[in-house]
């Protein structure tokens, strides 16, 4: 057995998964193959990103729950994100800041599997694709105002629903300046690209028109849109997706640390945006073998419901004596 751990991670969309990635509304894309002409074949994915950041939250909330004693924020940085608010650790010498990475591996389990900022990760997670190529779903979800709920209404006084009527009539007229706003935005960019002074200068002016007509029509109220749809592009329902991860130097503990990630994941087994409105459930398996292919641990996880965890002869004999027991 070498000390290499490699995982294959099996995860099933029980509901459409919807999230924005890196300020970018929609789901992510990418290329994998081409057509007969050569042309880019597309798919969903669920970034390496998405479910490693889930994972590591899962496995610091683990550890910060097991230390019996009121959080710092620094603390909570560093398991969490990887991040040292030290200001001193930056100004160290490299000799101390090695010294000082050896002292928080050995301490730390989370830290010496996940890594920090300036303390490299031992684990490698890949994209999880689906078998075949998929495209991304998209729907709507409709969010109403107090006017769907006739018995709410009738609680309300005459005045009190001419105050509601009045602020939906206004939020309407905003919302659609809103649009228009939008589209003059996106006229304007192309102006400024194409070195069109006059149409910039027209198209600049009349923004400021469309945002003081939005400002009359909302006046103090700086609230949202009660009523409005709400688009959504998703990993559609009843997806398999797959990927690998690999663990390097992998030790003993390195797997409790993952068991107790995938057991958080399992409680609460929902990821990305929407989660409220029926979107991010997830179910799924893990199988961490060595690198000759020896199975060490499986794990199931989903529904709500504890992991469920089995160790194998090998695994057992890979972990201590008293984690093994």
């Amino acid at each position: 057995m070498t000390n290499r751990i490699i995982g294959t991670v099996s995860l099933a969309t029980v509901q459409p998964i919807a999230f924005t990635h890196h300020g970018i509304e929609g789901q992510p894309l990418m290329t994998r193959g081409v057509d007969a002409e050569g042309r880019p074949l597309r798919t969903v994915f669920l970034p390496a990103s998405q479910l490693r950041g889930r994972i590591r939250h899962e496995a610091a909330m683990a550890a910060l729950h097991s230390k019996g004693a009121p959080v710092k924020l620094e603390e909570a940085y560093l398991a969490a994100l990887g991040q040292d608010l030290r200001p001193e650790e930056d100004r160290a010498e490299e000799l101390v800041r090695l010294r000082e990475q050896q002292v928080l591996r050995e301490a730390q389990p989370l830290l010496d599997l996940f890594g920090t900022w300036k303390v490299a990760s031992r684990l490698k997670v890949g994209h999880l694709l689906p078998d075949v190529n998929v495209a991304p779903d998209s729907f709507s979800i409709i969010r109403r105002d107090l006017d769907s709920n006739e018995e709410l209404m009738n609680l309300l006084p005459d005045e009190e629903q001419d105050r509601f009527y009045a602020r939906q009539d206004s939020q309407s007229m905003a919302s659609k300046v809103d649009g228009m706003i939008k589209v003059a935005e996106r006229e304007l960019r192309a102006a400024k690209k194409a070195k069109n002074e006059a149409l910039t200068a027209e198209l600049t002016q009349k923004l400021e028109e469309l945002k003081t007509a939005k400002q009359s029509h909302k006046g103090d109220d700086e609230s949202s849109n009660s009523k409005h749809l709400l688009s959504v592009e998703a990993i559609p329902a009843g997806v398999n997706l797959s990927g690998r991860w690999v663990i390097e130097r992998a030790r003993p503990r390195d797997l409790d640390v993952i068991v107790a990630a995938f057991d958080g994941l399992s409680r609460r087994p929902v990821m990305g945006a929407a989660t409220a409105r029926g979107c991010g459930e997830v179910s799924g398996a893990v199988v961490f073998s060595d690198s000759e292919g020896e199975v060490l641990l499986r794990i199931k996880f989903g529904q709500y419901t504890p992991a469920i965890v089995e160790w194998t002869v090998s695994g057992k004999a890979f972990m201590t004596p008293a984690q093994a027991a």
